[in-house]
């Protein structure tokens, strides 16, 4: 048996006596190790040592309960498993900073979950992500079963919040907590005209308990599970919830050893008294089967039009004056025209800019209008790395100018501009677009003092040898 199943066993025996007095010395026996064992192992797999986990569940278990219980914070310490109220006072303030009194009167939201080892899979990824991005984990997900509701709406602002607060109704007619769930979301395209944008919720049961669902929007669901890269948001705002996919897309998965996995995005959400409090995202991934190889390629110059916009909705605004054009022109859906794509800055802030180029075929007429947008997109010499279209491509933009850096015959061309160019003819059977992109480079020209001095050491070398002939 595999340690982390050894650990699991004593998991699985810490939750289900989690209210009771446990004794170290059981739970290793249970384990089939020794108490030394279980002190080792325990904080090795998990990272908390075997006290400090059983500590920490009970006071989450205890805050679940003062937030959406009346009990007495003297009862629900004892039904969490403390010997004493004073043991319990001074264990809750040392988790949250708060007696569980002022716990229960404030905004503060205290969870630890439980542990499920099998979830949990550290891969050897390249330090350089898992320096710049300790947050995100790389995490694979059993099978789960759950009830969900497909929620369908005019819009698509908003569309999250409203799901919930619907499937929260519905759960409630048949006496279910949507609080005491798993929740997980993800966004799904309808075919209804009047309502095109859809919300499909998924609610696990940890307790596996079983339902009788009556509603008809309310249906028995299969999550098959999977590998995926996942963050918790700093905040649940929307524009923070998008830097973060953005963060997680575009910078940490192109730096990783992992691509995008065929299986679906997901959110998950944490509630309190019908607030989302807390969210994580999950990125499908899949060990990535070819790391992308940067070859230096010639390019000849191309005339295209530019829509380049400005500010926070610079990439929406770029992308639907770009598509507009294709449609007025009759060039929509033509997997021949040819797409690239700079911006500014990754973060897109309110400073920042993004622009996309099309590339119409040569025999095309730019109106007088087009002529006001056409640019030149310069050729010369580029360092390519073909990848997944990953956003603003920050991600495989660092991983080029660190080969740059580290190349001893190339180095970055600071007068003219990096682009992307996207393979819509190609995109895979699952849609996922490849892209193609190009910084500019130049060869590197040889330091001139270190060249002097290389000359004199060959002339000194050259006179030494000439004088020990003779």
């Amino acid at each position: 048996m595999q340690t982390g199943e050894i650990v699991q066993r004593a998991i699985d025996f810490i939750e289900d006596h989690l209210t009771e007095p446990l004794a170290l010395e059981e739970i290793a026996g249970v384990a089939a190790m020794s108490l030394p064992n279980l002190y080792r192992l325990f904080h090795s797999i998990t990272g908390h040592p075997v006290k400090e986990y059983i500590r920490k569940r009970r006071i989450s278990e205890a805050a679940s309960c003062l937030r959406n219980t009346d009990l007495p914070t003297m009862d629900i310490g004892y039904r969490c498993g403390f010997e004493s109220y004073p043991a319990f006072m001074k264990t809750f303030k040392r988790c949250t900073g708060l007696t569980p009194g002022a716990y229960r009167k404030s905004r503060l939201v205290y969870s630890f979950e439980r542990m499920n080892l099998s979830e949990r899979i550290a891969f050897n990824s390249e330090r350089d992500a898992s320096e710049r991005f300790p947050e995100v984990r790389v995490t694979r997900l059993l099978p789960w079963k759950g009830v969900g509701c497909l929620f369908a709406a005019e819009h698509e602002k908003g569309i999250e919040t409203a799901a919930i607060e619907h499937f929260r109704a519905l759960l409630s007619l048949h006496h279910i907590d949507i609080h005491e769930l798993r929740l997980f979301g993800w966004n799904v395209d309808l075919e209804d005209e009047s309502k095109p944008f859809g919300y499909q919720l998924l609610a696990v049961d940890v307790k596996e308990r079983t339902w009788m669902m009556k509603h008809p929007e309310l249906k028995a669901i299969v999550l098959d599970g999977g590998l995926y890269a996942v963050v918790r948001t700093p905040s649940v705002a929307e524009d923070c919830i998008q830097n973060t996919w953005n963060r997680l897309f575009s910078e940490w998965l192109p730096r990783s050893v992992f691509e995008q996995g065929k299986h679906g995005f997901m959110e998950e959400y944490v509630l309190n008294n019908n607030q989302i409090v807390r969210m994580k995202l999950y990125l499908p991934v899949e060990r990535s089967k070819l790391m992308g190889k940067i070859e230096i390629v010639e390019l000849s110059t191309l005339k295209a039009i530019a829509f380049r916009r400005k500010g926070a909705d610079c990439v929406e605004q770029a992308d639907e004056a770009s598509i507009a054009w294709l449609s007025r022109n009759g060039f929509r859906g033509d997997p021949h025209i040819r797409v690239f794509m700079r911006c500014d800055d990754a973060l897109l802030e309110e400073s920042s800019a993004y622009e996309v180029y099309v590339v119409p075929p040569e025999e095309f007429l730019p109106s007088l209008e087009d002529k006001g947008v056409l640019v030149e997109l310069e050729g010369g010499t580029y360092a390519c790395l073909e990848s997944g279209a990953y956003g603003t491509m920050t991600g495989v933009l660092h991983r080029m100018y660190r080969w740059l850096d580290a190349s001893s015959e190339f180095m970055p061309d600071p007068e003219r501009l990096w682009y992307a160019g996207y393979d819509l003819e190609g995109a895979s059977d699952d849609g996922m677009i490849q892209a193609k992109c190009y910084v500019p480079v130049k060869i590197k020209q040889p330091d001139i003092r270190m060249e002097g001095a290389h000359e004199q050491m060959a002339c000194r070398k050259g006179a030494a040898g000439r004088v020990s002939t003779v």
